[in-house]
């Protein structure tokens, strides 16, 4: 993408004029410091690749089975959404909602905005669209930690390994790549422009890591 636009920081609301950002190069907020750009390291795409890499691997993720456990014969098959359910049935109501947003609805909603971002200059957003999913993406990847729930997973491995056979499914593994192209997407996310990142020299700072 050879996209380029006008960069406002979020923090102090001051608007910078566009440049090309050469890769692992910052764009800083003249007036207060601020990260508002950083020039992506792998390509252009890898943001939007990874995004929509994650939005297939979500589908799967939650209908396959999730996590089988076996004892004496009887044998139970969870997905992603059957902890959820149980913690709701069992009156914890409002640890269910944290759980489904924070493992499941925030982190789709954080793909699928990162996605938006990201799109080729032709069927990009118009700038105040860009401006919303920007606020939008900002505020639910403070909420979205798929990476917990499987770190979780893994604990339930090692505690209950000995109690009963435990086995994962192909459930689990597309929950950790969704939870992994996420984390490679979210990475540079720290500007509010979809493309290459800009920022001019007179209102930035461009320096390499």
């Amino acid at each position: 993408m050879s996209h380029k636009a006008q960069l406002t920081c979020y923090l102090c609301g001051m608007e910078h004029a566009p440049a090309q950002l050469k890769p692992g190069e910052k764009a800083l907020c003249a007036r207060c410091d601020t990260l508002m750009a950083k020039g992506p390291r792998l390509g252009p795409q890898v943001d939007l690749v990874f995004s929509l890499t994650g939005l297939i691997l979500a589908a799967p993720a939650a209908f396959l089975p999730f996590v089988s456990a076996s004892k004496l014969g009887d044998e139970r098959t969870s997905t992603l959404l059957t902890g959820v359910v149980s913690l709701w049935e069992q009156g914890m109501r409002t640890l269910a909602i944290l759980v489904f947003a924070c493992g499941g609805l925030f982190p789709l909603l954080l793909l699928a905005a990162l996605a938006a971002l990201h799109l080729p200059t032709g069927v990009a957003w118009p700038e105040s669209g860009r401006q919303f999913l920007f606020r939008a993406a900002r505020f639910i990847g403070e909420w979205a930690i798929p990476e917990v729930q499987v770190l979780a997973v893994f604990v339930a491995l090692v505690k209950l390994g000995s109690v009963v056979e435990l086995r994962i499914g192909p459930g689990f593994w597309c929950y950790c790549g969704m939870t992994l192209s996420l984390l490679i997407a979210q990475r540079s996310f720290e500007f509010d422009a979809t493309g290459p990142l800009a920022a001019t020299s007179e209102a930035t700072e461009a320096s390499a890591p």
